[in-house]
């Protein structure tokens, strides 16, 4: 009976210890498993993360500045990235147009702005830029006031650590990451070639109203030299006599100059002006007149919606347009850009001046009528 109990406990003992060992056994089963499902996962996730970066990187190095129209290219911010924008005076209707490009393109990538307007003084421009820097803006988009003295806002934004974009305007000094914008003096070089083809037609020497913009106004000088630098390198500086007087880039000025002058002497073959508010001015003053056959509205700038009307209705000759969409769309696409890592920017990125008369028209008015009205 004993034996019998004794075989009975050691059975009993063996079962204990065999049922103990499969139950761990399935507990490392089932650990490994989870382990594995983990890896995996992890992998998985690996794998996503590594592919929507790959997607990111590939779609902000995606705009070509080198193709027509590329500032037009649909882009989407990374993040709500902050930029301060200033702008040397919005009561200019370009400035204006700048603007709503800028406004614009912002709502379209999904980046916040905080505009500032220096009103064409570099003091306002200043505080306006120190005030933007308070409010932790990541980068500043400056069209700057003055060619020498906007350098102080650009030092500002430089020693806070904040990059800084230029466009349209391009100031002197402190550090900037790109410029997007036109070579101003371009567009003096075409009003140029435009008195040059005028003189070569009348053959005799010319007398022409110029119509300046605000006086030491960097936009203004630049222009005055290349159209001035054009009639000396074709011969004919001598042949044109001028008249200048600023108006102050506005229309009613524009208007009352042209009228002052004209009650004078009517012996004018030719008006140019460096902005079209002012050949708008011009021309009131000229049908007033009834002057329109005589005296030529010959050339200016911008491209406005009401001149490039009068080129199509035959009172003004023709316009210097110089593109609002691609120097602030562009501007702020490319300060985006540069925000989110794209790093290998130009230093300049032009967008070009482009004649326009009768013949190019309706491929002008379609890009004005959606930044000026």
């Amino acid at each position: 009976m004993k034996k019998m109990f004794k075989l009975l406990f050691i059975l009993t003992l063996c079962l204990s210890v065999i049922t103990t060992i499969s139950i761990v056994g399935c507990k490392n089963t089932t650990t490994t498993t989870a382990a594995a499902e983990t890896t995996t996962t992890a992998a998985a996730t690996t794998t996503a993360a590594a592919a929507e970066t790959t997607t990111t990187a590939a779609a902000i190095s995606g705009v070509d500045f080198t193709k027509d129209n590329w500032w037009s290219t649909p882009y989407k911010a990374s993040k709500e990235w902050v930029i301060g924008v200033s702008y040397t005076d919005v009561s200019i209707s370009y400035i204006a147009a700048l603007q709503k490009a800028v406004q614009n393109k912002a709502q379209e990538m999904g980046v916040k702005i905080i505009e500032v307007d220096a009103k064409n003084d570099t003091n306002v421009e200043l505080a306006n830029v120190e005030s933007l820097l308070q409010q932790k803006i990541d980068l500043l988009l400056l069209e700057g006031a003055s060619l020498e003295a906007s350098v102080a806002s650009i030092e500002a934004a430089n020693k806070a650590g904040v990059p800084v974009v230029h466009f349209n305007i391009k100031a002197e000094g402190g550090e900037y990451v790109t410029f997007v914008g036109s070579n101003q003096i371009e567009s003096g070089y075409i009003m140029g070639q435009q008195i040059v083809k005028l003189q070569k037609e009348k053959n005799k020497t010319l007398k022409g109203i110029y119509m300046r913009g605000i006086a030491g106004y960097i936009t203004d000088e630049i222009r005055a030299q290349g159209v001035k630098d054009t009639l000396t390198k074709e011969g004919i500086a001598d042949k044109v006599v001028w008249t200048e007087q600023n108006a102050d880039f506005s229309r009613d000025k524009a208007q009352k100059v042209a009228e002052s002058i004209l009650s004078k002497s009517k012996d004018y073959d030719f008006i140019i002006a460096n902005g079209d508010d002012m050949i708008l001015g011009a021309l009131t003053s000229v049908e007033e007149m009834q002057l329109l056959d005589k005296v030529l509205l010959y050339c200016s700038v911008d491209g406005l919606p009401e001149v490039l009307d009068d080129i199509k209705a035959g009172k003004i000759v023709s316009t210097v347009f110089q593109n609002p969409e691609g120097q602030a769309a562009g501007g702020i696409l490319v300060a985006t850009q540069w925000l989110d890592g794209v790093k290998d920017i130009p230093k300049e990125i032009d967008v070009p001046f482009q004649l326009v008369t009768k013949d190019n028209i309706d491929q002008i008015m379609e890009i004005a009528n959606r930044v000026y009205k």
